[in-house]
């Protein structure tokens, strides 16, 4: 057997770049003193079968790739349809799931129930390095879910919890957290870089190699992103974040990546007494933050995924008392704001740009589509005119420089989400409106020019 050695590296703390050496500043996420000496787990010098590199998968063998086996994604069923929708309509054999949260997002309460599910199909196991059994099964029975087919473990050593997997042939696996793993061979603390890197990296292996579809909770720094290295969410086939909304009985899944299926999907959750559930009309929900009528609310029609989402949005225009008129923007981009008030001087011969003028959406919601230039036009002329609009009015559409309204994707979807959640006066884009969608008692004002606008900022309020 080869002598074993250790190898001195430099890696920053806040982002986990390798430096050969040590340095001030970090040349990646640009922290000052952030760069810290670890040494790197003992290995043998020769390659042996256990060796590996970094977290990649290991199959050497050339094939065509047309003639690589084309045997379907094998996915299960979560018993979460809101879950199961942000994964892809379930979650594949053998992935590897990142779940990060801010602490008491419900994480825990969320994967508990989901392997209480999983683990009918077959052998489960739930492993704490944060929390005694006693807890985990006090959360279990207040949630009434059925424990007996899941096993426990609390350890941080990842090569025994690998081996125990194995050994009883568990195909789910639940790690909470991998901040709290580590493997023995590594002269550092649980949560240091290297062994949240190292832990990550061996449970990837393991997961590939065996078939062991594996869901591992990851901390969150302060500014939403996930703790640790930045090759953790390499690892990851899908990178999940659940958060709490305004009001803290809702959370929202959305995915940073996945690998099966799109990152565009949202799930949305209530929390009860008895768990994390289904949210089937989330619409409802968004529409609800924001019931008071006042000048400056619309509602907007969201495309998120395969989903329509339904949100209020609102403007403020007010006289500016400095020099310089003010700006804020929360939800939606900001240099779409300064291009629409451009388009509402040149084309529509209004002009409020010397004003203070402030965006939001409600909610919480990022929007990073561009239907939401319609809806900001008119909720910030109901603004300045100081003019309410109709609670019933519902609008999305994209403007172009030359003032033109342009059609959005998932039009027709958008109509009837609006026209299901009784919404009287829909406004949109001249190209995505088609006879089938009138409607009784709803009125569809179809638009091309922005300078339509005037007619039907009158007609709304």
């Amino acid at each position: 057997m080869a002598k074993a050695k250790n190898k001195i590296s430099y890696v920053c703390s806040e982002c986990g770049t390798d430096y050969p050496r040590w340095q001030g500043n970090c040349g990646a996420c640009k922290a000052w003193n952030t760069i810290v000496e670890f040494k790197e787990a003992k290995v043998p010098t020769q390659r042996t079968a256990q060796t590996s590199a970094g977290y990649s998968v290991q199959d050497a063998e050339i094939e065509k790739l047309s003639e690589v086996s084309d045997q379907q994604l094998h996915r299960y069923k979560t018993g979460s349809s809101e879950f199961d929708r942000v994964l892809g309509q379930g979650i594949v054999h053998g992935s590897v799931v990142l779940l990060s949260g801010s602490p008491g997002a419900g994480k825990s309460t969320l994967l508990i129930d989901v392997l209480s599910q999983l683990s009918q199909i077959a052998p489960a196991l739930y492993v704490s390095g944060e929390e005694s059994k006693n807890q985990i099964k006090d959360r279990g029975d207040r949630l009434k879910l059925d424990l007996s087919k899941i096993d426990i473990m609390t350890t941080g050593d990842i090569e025994r919890i690998c081996q125990v997997a194995l050994d009883r042939g568990h195909k789910f696996l639940v790690i909470d957290s991998i901040q709290t793993m580590f493997l023995t061979g590594i002269d550092s603390s649980p949560g240091n870089v290297t062994q949240v890197k190292e832990s990550a990296a061996y449970l990837n292996r393991a997961s590939k190699e065996h078939g062991i579809t594996t869901i591992i909770i990851v901390h969150e720094t302060k500014d939403g992103s996930i703790s640790g290295p930045q090759t953790l969410s390499h690892i990851g086939d899908a990178t999940l974040r659940i958060a709490r909304e305004s009001d803290s009985k809702y959370r929202t899944i959305r995915a940073d990546k996945n690998r099966f299926g799109s990152a565009e999907e949202i799930g949305t959750l209530a929390m009860m007494p008895d768990g994390l559930k289904d949210v089937t009309n989330p619409s409802a929900i968004f529409l609800e933050h924001g019931s008071v009528e006042a000048s400056g609310n619309i509602a907007y029609a969201s495309a998120e995924g395969r989903r329509t989402l339904l949100v209020n949005l609102q403007s403020l225009v007010d006289v500016s008392n400095g020099e310089i008129p003010q700006r804020g923007v929360v939800g939606v981009d900001y240099k779409r704001l300064s291009m629409l008030l451009a388009v509402m001087r040149k084309r529509m011969s209004v002009s409020i740009g010397d004003n203070d003028i402030y965006i939001n959406v409600v909610g919480g919601l990022k929007l990073n589509e561009t239907g939401t230039d319609v809806p900001m036009l008119l909720a910030m002329l109901s603004s300045f005119r100081d003019k309410i609009l109709s609670s019933k009015t519902l609008a999305f559409g994209e403007v172009g420089l030359s003032g033109e309204v342009r059609p959005v994707p998932m039009g027709q979807e958008r109509i009837k989400e609006a026209i299901r959640n009784g919404f009287e006066i829909v406004i949109v884009p001249k190209k995505n409106y088609h006879k089938s969608l009138e409607t009784p008692g709803v009125k569809l004002i179809a638009i091309s020019q922005v300078s339509e606008l005037e007619n039907v900022f009158d007609l709304a309020t």
